[in-house]
């Protein structure tokens, strides 16, 4: 227990040296927009779509001010639960279902793709909010 906290308190400190902020008005309905394509890809192109959903979620990341680009998807995932803690697990779960659809001869079923669609809609509409994150000492 001890380290799971202590790992958080690392995690916090980490994010509050960050700049994360909420979307510009322009850049949430150009995101949301985005999201709306890229559902409707999912009827004809399944695969596609959740490439394209993991990769729009990681650009509002980064847009928001999350690090992208020298992460790999643990750490990304581990940053963003200190903002986003309630939905996080949806992230972890789709990107699980993507990988395990690129990694498996012949991929998943188009049901699990379908799930992992939820998912990435969850983390990817809390990233949109319009307000400041909680800062992390209002938190305790």
């Amino acid at each position: 227990r001890r380290a799971a906290e202590h790992e958080l308190e690392e995690r916090e400190k980490r994010v509050q040296e960050l700049d994360i902020k909420p979307l510009a008005p322009e850049d949430r309905d150009r995101f949301a927009a985005e999201w709306r394509r890229v559902q409707a890809q999912f009827v004809d192109d399944p695969s596609g779509a959740i490439a394209q959903g993991d990769r729009l979620v990681e650009q509002v990341m980064e847009a928001r001010g999350y690090p992208t680009a020298d992460s790999d998807f643990g750490e990304r995932a581990a940053i963003v639960s200190v903002d986003h803690g309630a939905v996080v697990e949806e992230y972890r779960a789709a990107h699980d279902i993507a990988e395990r659809h690129a990694s498996t001869e012949g991929g998943v079923e188009t049901e699990d793709l379908r799930q992992a669609m939820v998912h990435y809609r969850a983390i990817f509409e809390d990233l949109l909010e319009t307000a400041e994150p909680e800062p992390v000492e209002a938190r305790r």
